[in-house]
């Protein structure tokens, strides 16, 4: 396959992804301001927890009645939605559903680290209940710190109402053009974990800065039309055997102090090389310099006598130099914490038998143990919460992309925008994640 053509399921995904490279009662009220359409709606939430995968924050946000975020059953919890810009609130709206928090506060923000408390009660009723406030903030929290029953608790809409005002600067796209990719480390933007993968589609560098992400790769050495955002950082890769030229390896240099390695050499229809030719290849590699990742296997990183053990194997026999592996992972249980926690369970072996740091490069749910098969949006959200919480917390974690950034625009995907910019739920849970 082309190296434009990343994915390892290409041939099972052709027509899907033919554009890639406790139950409650519906609320009857009505709060005052429903005609007025709430700052909040649409914009991306984050939870402490959620119950299941269809409970996600996002649904909290969606201005649809029948959709709630539910929590798990413990105290205390939070939910937080980004405005995209400093606002100035004058109302929420808290519509509950019956599991609601007798005891919570409103908190508002403007970084999303430090909170500031505009709003407490002890004696929270449920229903729907409208609170009046004077703020100017990006971030607004409910911080629940006491439950009304044995369950979570749980917002059929969580709506905050104001006057946008003029926007801070954010991760959304800028009208000036910003600054192409710099090769010297020492002028590249503070880079952290989060990041995607990223092939062509309408405004893609508009998309990629309202995203986001602290860093993309385009399974190539160039991001040809794509603008990398100021904040953000472009990482190389040498696709397969094919890309081992001095061109390839000299814009690969240039792009900075990190490269990937091959593209899922396991694969007949991705790479598709042997450990042999892969280890022969690899000096080259080397002598860019640059920190080295591992080819990327789709899958067994973590089997003895695999694909991975053996090149890791030849490579230490020989003297040769990996400074990071790099794994890709999908998963078919589309429950939140179920496949959080098989995704823990993977990366931690590859982990446990190599003891270098870990780049996840693909990851998304999608099962394709009998054709394929997605999760909803909200599962999907709920998901990419949930994972990016989990490796955020994980040292030896280095650096993970979603796959990806396009989004299809009919039917369902594991993309983060549609083509006329709209983030789709788990576009919105992604722009939430911390960097």
């Amino acid at each position: 396959m082309s190296e434009t053509v990343p994915r390892v399921r290409r041939v099972v995904l052709g027509s899907v992804l033919a554009v890639v490279l406790g139950a409650g009662l519906v609320a009857g009220a009505v709060p005052a301001g429903a005609a007025e359409t709430p700052l909040s709606q649409g914009r991306a939430a984050v939870a402490s927890s959620s119950e299941r995968g269809d409970l996600s924050p996002a649904a909290a946000v969606d201005g649809k009645p029948g959709t709630r975020w539910s929590s798990k059953f413990s105290d205390p919890q939070w939910l937080r939605v980004d405005l995209g810009r400093t606002t100035a609130i004058k109302r929420i709206v808290l519509n509950w559903e019956r599991a609601y928090a007798t005891n919570f506060q409103i908190q508002t923000s403007n970084g999303g680290g430090s909170w500031t408390t505009i709003h407490t009660t002890t004696a929270g009723k449920g229903g729907v209940q409208t609170v009046n406030v004077s703020a100017t903030a990006r971030y607004v929290r409910l911080y629940a710190t006491k439950r009304s029953t044995v369950y979570g608790v749980s917002l059929w809409e969580f709506q905050v109402f104001g006057t946008a005002s003029t926007p801070t600067p954010t991760p959304t796209p800028s009208t000036k053009p910003s600054p192409p990719p710099t090769s010297s480390p020492s002028t590249s933007p503070t880079v952290g974990k989060k990041g995607v993968g990223v092939w062509q589609m309408p405004n893609v560098s508009s998309v990629l800065a309202s995203s986001g992400a602290s860093w993309y790769y385009t399974w190539s050495t160039n991001h040809n039309g794509i603008t990398t955002p100021a904040s953000s950082q472009f990482v190389p890769m040498i696709w397969g055997a094919a890309s081992v030229t001095d061109q390839n390896l000299a814009q690969a240099k240039s792009a900075g102090p990190y490269l990937l390695g091959f593209n899922e050499p396991d694969m007949k229809e991705q790479s598709n090389m042997s450990v042999e030719t892969a280890l022969s290849l690899w000096p080259k590699l080397m002598a860019t310099g640059q920190k080295l990742g591992s080819p990327a296997v789709a899958w067994g990183g973590n089997n003895p006598g695999g694909w991975l053990d053996r090149f890791m194997s030849g490579a230490a026999s020989r003297g040769y130099r990996v400074d990071f592996i790099t794994l890709h992972w999908y998963g078919g249980d589309f429950r939140a914490d179920a496949a959080t926690g098989q995704l823990k369970s993977y990366i931690q072996a590859v982990y446990d038998r190599y003891k270098k740091p870990i780049w996840l490069t693909e990851f998304a749910l999608i099962d394709f143990s009998n054709g394929v098969r997605y999760p909803t949006e909200a599962q999907q959200a709920a998901f990419l919460t949930s994972a990016t919480q989990m490796l955020g917390s994980l040292p030896y974690v280095q650096r993970y992309a979603w796959f990806g950034l396009p989004a299809k625009d009919t039917g369902v995907s594991t993309g983060l925008f549609h083509s006329n910019g709209t983030a789709t739920p788990a576009g919105r849970a992604f722009q939430a994640a911390p960097r």
